[in-house]
């Protein structure tokens, strides 16, 4: 083990006066610059909405600019993280890790190639028999479950001797992922010291895992570990954007959060290890008061379950230095923008939490920057329209010389437009300058030949900006029509991510964008006609908006990506030297794709023995069953009797499938049935 420094809580405040004082002191400069700048004719009212927009906006830019610069630097030193011990990679565990997979209606087939390559990865550091991986499935698709279960049996074939792997089925999903991982705990939770939680589309390295669990037994304070996940893995266009930019600029941003938060930091819900312990003694969700979508089960529980863990006295640590992380992003704009409104919901309730007893105070910020990061659009198109909106006023309303009675003298209109571009440019640099710190410490820490040469990521970082500033606008609008959603009350419901590439069709798009497009167009044709002097100014908005239809069409098509690729754009080292962890998962993945057929549900379990065998085995473990409509059993016994002795195919309802799925003795006599007709 390397040797400790400890670092002291005078250190700490340091460091978040610096980063915090001086994102202050940047937004107080430039608000002050600002009040000089508004035309001294304007309202009073709007004077002061103006200023108070600009603020919140400008303070949002600001924190991100000086965290990123802190970051930037901590990535230079290139050194462990100070109140830390970081472990060697000898130290033997004298624990035990369960590796954990909530699913729900995920496609099983990689799901189980990718647990099965994570597998082998921790029976290579020597140390698998250490671990043991749990699929919890909240799965409600019938089809879906007998897919799980016939891919957890062909996997369970293929497992490493010292690992095992089990498979859990709710009957009920109550409070969704962080019910799943609270009925872990409440049942197996105290055979294990801590535990690996993953997405349906992670994968982790096994010397990432090793190292996380040595970590987490070194360092007997720690309640979380977060290792940053980096997207891998994607080739339309709109994903690998999103896989270079994480790749180039994720790990400055990162280190600068890691900077400040120091022993306090978050959780992001996934590639994370927890103390079991901590868990479980902290972790009881409360049950929001009032309706959805600011009460109920707390959507983005992982904010909260780190700041309860930081109440209980444990450290929460994000660790930029843990690579080996990945994850896959979303394949298209839309399917972005589906995703962030879970995530926009989930933000908004901690509004709620963020009022609770004894709670960390770097705890309630990690809440505020998590609702800014919302709630920062709607603000963000509210400074524009009431720019646009005085700026109409101005050139609609003839400008009155002689306010205040009789006078020789005009009173002329103060405008500093000198200063307005000023501010202009000083927020463009401040969003801008550090993504390229992230392209020199990507280039310092790669090999030319790692990511395709120095002029590959250079053109690449450009054609990012580009990009980023003209979906920008799109991303703004799809976050303010969320945020004012749910302040009316519109909740969301818990669907599968959608994770094929198979690009959005055209029709999608203009349906989904119709308003985007249209506020574009209209806005232009307003602005140029009115107020032509703003027109270049806003040009960047009122362009992407207009073009959003096919900006979300071309950047969705995988082959879009591929021909940026090709031109060598949006390259990162793991295309060019891929993991080792993900070579496993390619092969296991092109392995199963032959149990792809097993998609019928009841029809597949008369079919095959041994599945029928294993699920009618599984049932007991998966708790009791639900309540079940005896005419829906039985309308659903008659069709896969139909099929079994007539071979008629009659599709089954969703709970005519389930209410067979739970009857264990027709199962099995359905299955001697089969057997004897085939024969």
């Amino acid at each position: 083990m390397r040797e400790f420094v400890p670092i002291t809580k005078k250190q700490v405040r340091r460091r978040r006066r610096f980063v915090f004082g001086l994102s202050l002191f940047s937004t107080l400069i430039a608000t002050l610059k600002w009040m000089t700048a508004i035309p001294s004719d304007s309202y009073l009212y709007t004077k002061i909405l103006m200023i108070t927009l600009f603020a919140l906006t400008f303070g949002w830019i600001a924190l991100f600019f000086w965290s990123s610069i802190f970051g930037f630097f901590e990535l230079l030193r290139n050194k462990k993280p100070i109140g830390l011990k970081w472990a060697d990679d000898d130290v033997a565990l004298t624990g035990k890790t369960a590796v954990l997979m909530p699913i729900y209606n995920e496609e099983p087939v990689k799901v189980y190639a990718n647990l099965l390559a994570m597998a082998e990865e921790l029976a290579q550091t020597g140390q698998g028999d250490h671990f043991n991986i749990f699929v919890l499935s909240d799965t409600t698709n019938p089809k879906i479950w007998i897919k799980e279960e016939k891919m957890w049996l062909e996997t369970q074939r293929r497992m490493p001797e010292n690992i095992r792997i089990y498979y859990r089925r709710r009957v009920q999903n109550t409070a969704r992922k962080s019910g799943n991982i609270e009925d872990f705990c409440k049942k197996w939770g105290r055979l294990y010291d801590f535990m690996i939680v993953l997405d349906a589309d992670s994968l982790l390295s096994g010397r990432t895992m090793l190292k996380m669990s040595q970590l987490m037994q070194i360092n007997t304070d720690s309640g979380i570990i977060q290792a940053p996940p980096m997207c891998i893995n994607r080739n339309s266009l709109f994903a690998r954007i999103q896989q270079f930019a994480g790749k180039v600029y994720g790990s400055v941003v990162a280190a600068g959060s890691a900077y400040w938060q120091d022993g306090e930091s978050n959780y992001w819900g996934h590639n994370a290890i927890i103390r079991v312990k901590a868990f479980m003694d902290c972790c009881k969700l409360p049950v929001l008061k009032g309706r959805a979508p600011f009460g109920g089960h707390i959507l983005s529980h992982d904010f909260v379950e780190a700041s309860l863990i930081c109440r209980g006295g444990w450290r929460t640590w994000l660790l930029p230095e843990l690579d080996g992380s990945y994850e896959e992003c979303p394949p298209s704009m839309i399917d972005f923008a589906i995703r962030d409104r879970r995530w926009c919901q989930g933000n908004l309730q901690h509004i709620k939490v963020l009022l609770s007893r004894n709670l960390n105070p770097i705890s309630r910020i990690h809440f505020l920057i998590g609702i800014m990061s919302y709630v920062s659009s709607p603000l963000w198109l509210c400074f524009l329209l009431v720019g646009i909106a005085a700026a109409l006023g101005k050139a609609l309303i003839p400008t009155n010389y002689f306010p205040v009675g009789y006078s020789l003298f005009p009173t002329w209109p103060i405008f500093d437009k000198v200063g307005t571009i000023g501010l202009f440019l000083l927020s463009m640099f401040m969003l801008v300058f550090p993504k390229f710190l992230g392209l020199i410490v990507y280039i310092l820490r790669n090999r030319r030949k790692d990511i395709d040469g120095i002029f590959s990521a250079v053109k690449s970082v450009v054609a990012e900006i580009v990009f980023s500033a003209l979906t920008a606008p799109i991303m703004m609008m799809f976050q303010s029509k969320f945020v004012f959603d749910i302040l009316i009350g519109s909740s969301v419901g818990w669907n599968p991510q959608n994770r094929d590439e198979t690009g959005t069709p055209w029709n999608v798009a203009a349906k989904v964008h119709f308003w985007h497009t249209l506020l574009g167009i209209v806005t232009t044709v307003v602005v140029w006609n009115y107020v032509n002097v703003l027109f270049w100014w806003i040009l960047p908005v009122t362009l992407g908006l207009t073009l959003s239809i096919p900006i979300s069409v071309l950047s969705s098509r995988e082959k879009t990506g591929l021909q940026a690729k090709a031109h060598k754009y949006f390259i990162i080292p793991e295309e060019l030297n891929i993991p080792d962890v993900l070579q496993k998962a390619q092969r296991h993945f092109s392995e199963f794709k032959q149990y792809a057929i097993y998609d019928q549900g009841v029809i597949d379990l008369v079919q095959d023995s041994d599945l029928n065998a294993l699920h009618i085995l599984m049932l007991p473990v998966n708790g009791p069953a639900p309540d079940i409509d005896e005419q829906v059993l039985k309308q659903g016994k008659i069709k896969l009797e139909n099929f079994i002795n007539y071979g008629v195919r009659t599709e089954f309802t969703k709970e005519e499938e389930i209410a067979l799925l739970y009857s264990a003795e027709f199962l099995e006599t359905a299955r001697l049935s089969y057997l004897l007709n085939a024969a």
